[in-house]
């Protein structure tokens, strides 16, 4: 059972094949998940003509929140699965069609080097994966225009989570991106049950 449990949980990490199909319409329909990204996307305050990064878009709901938030902007995801690239794909076919989006299947903690720099980036439960979570925030900050913000967002899941399980990964969270050189750290809460999402962001001088 253990095992069965670790394969199923893998798939939120990697989703691929059948049951990376099935993760991704949990993800996509499940309502926590839906209103901690548009929530998410919320806390950047975009300008409509803003360049947007989203790591780890999964089947494109960010994306799809951070299109509309930007009519006249451009929104590029990175995701390191094909599976989630094809849903994602799917649910923002237009803004793919008109330029206006560019979902790459790559890895989030290593972002290509041309892709330019963003007035915004965010992330929605993939710090937790981040193998090396400092040097990743590092090289996002790298990316980020001049008063760029950077914002992660994080929802306790495993387990019985409570507040304090935010309230930890947030003080970590915080800690990175002040060691990272971002200033106006800040952190913000998502009233959710069983525990709250916890956003923490950070801006460029």
């Amino acid at each position: 059972m253990n095992s069965i449990k670790r394969h199923l949980y893998d798939q939120f990490r990697l989703p691929r094949g059948p049951l990376g199909r099935l993760a991704g319409r949990t993800m996509s329909r499940r309502s926590s998940n839906v209103e901690r990204s548009r929530w998410t996307v919320d806390l950047l305050a975009l300008q409509p003509d803003a360049r947007v990064l989203e790591l780890g878009y999964g089947p494109g709901v960010g994306i799809e929140a951070a299109l509309e938030a930007t009519p006249g902007g451009h929104v590029v995801g990175i995701d390191h699965s094909s599976t989630m690239r094809s849903m994602a794909a799917k649910r923002n076919a237009t803004a793919l069609r008109n330029g206006r989006a560019t979902l790459i299947v790559g890895d989030a903690q290593d972002p290509p080097s041309d892709l330019g720099t963003f007035d915004a980036i965010f992330c929605c439960n993939v710090w937790l994966f981040w193998n090396n979570p400092d040097t990743t925030i590092e090289r996002l900050a790298r990316l980020l225009a001049p008063s760029g913000k950077l914002a992660i967002t994080h929802l306790p899941r495993h387990g019985n989570p409570t507040k304090d399980d935010a309230d930890e990964a947030a003080q970590r969270i915080e800690q990175q991106m002040q060691r990272s050189g971002l200033i106006q750290v800040e952190r913000a809460y998502l009233p959710l049950e069983p525990a709250p999402a916890v956003c923490v962001t950070g801006k460029t001088c």
